[in-house]
Parts: structure tokens; sequence; C-alpha cells
């Protein structure tokens, strides 16, 4: 199933406080959490902490 997120990273990888926000399309398995899977990788690309990422939507 492919979904969209829409989500907003709060802060760069310093601390320092930023307000971008984005869309993305994840590829991801039926019963599979989506919401998680998203934030984790995100932080990991923008190289921000997890607390950092905030999901604002989820479409299918």
């Amino acid at each position: 199933m492919k979904v969209k997120i829409h989500y907003r990273i709060t802060q760069d990888r310093a601390g320092i406080p930023q307000d971008y926000t984005g869309a993305r399309h994840f590829v991801v398995n039926d019963g599979q959490a989506v919401e998680n899977l998203a934030k984790t990788q995100l932080a990991a690309d923008y190289q921000v902490p997890l607390t950092a990422v905030e999901i604002c939507r989820i479409e299918d």
C-alpha cells in the first residue's frame, strides 16, 4: 500500500529550532505501523532526533 505522509521538522541536528514541512510517499505492508516507520526514516534522512519529526497527516 502506498501512503503519503505530511510531516514537520521542528529542530535541526544541533537542536536549533526550525520549521520545515514537507510530504513524502512511503510503501508499507498492511498492518504495518506507518507513523513509526515514517518518523524513523525521516529522522535518519534529515539527521535529526526522532522527537524533532512530527507527523501531521497520513493520506492513502
